[in-house]
């Protein structure tokens, strides 16, 4: 397939208006904290607190779950159309990592788990028995959500496994944040609460980023297939 066959100027006009407003999201978090009085003082402490990228159900939070709609809302008008069961499970996957994300609950479920782990909130800890009961939960999602994407993978024909490949590797690119970065931004507070902090700033604005190029690769599928 030649390389002008592989791209389309409205998923790509897409894609660099979703990375550039995730890009202004992260600049203004970094403006703000810089500069936290003045900040306040000139636009409230609300519009403060909900343009933080690390609060959930902030505005820029609240964006990326919109995302996620869309995403799932994409796979599902894909599956529709070519009626090819590895869309279908995508768009499963998505929707969990939405209703996941928007109500915390892999970390409710985390908290739950983490009263049967023994250990106590040291400082000195690498890891709290919270983050080790969160790490339970998505050994269960990662366990639960493979079979699904397999069987959708086993059940569809061989050109659609190709085009759903990229979003194995979009979902890998999202676990690396929301599961690697943010236990190294865990294990940071050991030795400081600034670079904790810089550690949590980088794995949301790589979560949004990841997110973005997915709804644009969602739309592209969408438009070579639907």
């Amino acid at each position: 397939m030649k390389l002008t066959e592989l791209t389309d100027r409205r998923v790509v006009t897409v894609a660099c208006a979703l990375v550039a407003l995730d890009v202004f999201f992260v600049i203004v978090h970094g403006v703000k904290f810089a500069f936290k009085e003045e900040f306040i003082d000139l636009f409230g402490y609300w519009l403060y607190r909900n343009l933080t990228i690390t609060n959930d159900w902030a505005i820029p939070e609240a964006v990326n779950y919109l995302k996620f709609v869309v995403i799932v809302a994409l796979l599902a008008r894909v599956y529709r159309s070519v009626r090819q069961p590895v869309y279908l499970a995508w768009a499963i996957v998505y929707a969990v990592a939405l209703i996941d994300d928007s109500m915390q609950i892999h970390e409710r479920l985390g908290e739950c788990i983490a009263g049967g782990i023994p250990g106590g909130e040291g400082a000195d800890q690498a890891l709290r028995p919270q983050d080790l009961g969160e790490l339970v939960v998505y050994a269960i999602y990662a366990g639960a959500l493979s079979g699904v994407v397999g069987i959708g993978f086993m059940r569809s024909s061989g050109e659609h496994r190709k085009w759903a490949l990229g979003f194995v590797a979009l979902l890998l690119a999202l676990a690396f944040f929301v599961g690697v970065v943010d236990m190294i931004d865990r294990m940071a507070l050991a030795y400081g609460r600034t670079l904790a902090q810089v550690l949590a700033t980088f794995e949301d604005s790589g979560e949004m980023v990841v997110v973005s190029l997915t709804v644009a690769y969602a739309l592209f599928v969408r438009r070579r297939l639907a």
